[in-house]
């Protein structure tokens, strides 16, 4: 995995600014969204969490003159970064023979609770939105790449927008399911 350079000292200040006014509490801010963080790597099957979630925070810091326009909430950026340094440490493994098996230790009626949720979660979209959210997230690789342009045209949209709707789709599910399997 592409290791990101330490942030230097003027861009972690920024970065603290940008989390919030008072140092204390832009200090307490990063620390909760870090420990936000190592809780989607360990829930992913990661075993040195605290290291990827670092990456993250590093690659935001070098980057703050940019995400600080393009972002409004500080901690959708930090959860956007997450996906790219997963699949960079998915890569990184399955590279040295240690595929990552989250699900092969897990308890059966705990994955039945979740596809319960998931499926009544599925039911409170629109029709319009589910098979938008079910063809977005399907399929691997270029396949998958392919049926995004198709799509993104069949809706008259561009890639951005398209992205856009996706991502809003998929945060709404991950609330829907969090509720749900908070329930049990």
């Amino acid at each position: 995995m592409r290791r990101e350079r330490e942030p230097t000292a003027e861009e972690f200040e920024k970065l603290l600014a940008w989390l919030d006014p008072d140092r204390d509490e832009a200090g307490c801010r990063l620390r909760s969204i870090q420990s936000r963080l190592i809780k989607i790597f360990v829930s992913r099957g990661c075993v040195n969490a605290e290291t990827l979630a670092d990456e993250v925070c590093n690659r935001v810091a070098v980057r703050i003159d940019t995400v600080s326009k393009n972002y409004a909430d500080p901690l959708r950026c930090f959860i956007g970064f997450v996906e790219n340094v997963y699949r960079e440490y998915t890569r990184e493994q399955q590279k040295i023979g240690n595929p990552i098996e989250p699900d092969s230790h897990r308890d059966p009626d705990e994955l039945e609770k979740e596809d319960q949720c998931l499926t009544e979660c599925l039911g409170t979209l629109t029709q319009r939105e589910r098979n938008l959210f079910l063809r977005y997230f399907y399929g691997e690789g270029r396949a998958r790449i392919n049926a995004r342009k198709k799509l993104a045209v069949e809706l008259r949209l561009t890639a951005n927008a398209l992205r856009i709707r996706a991502h809003n789709l998929r945060m709404q599910m991950h609330q829907c399911m969090v509720a749900c399997l908070s329930q049990s």
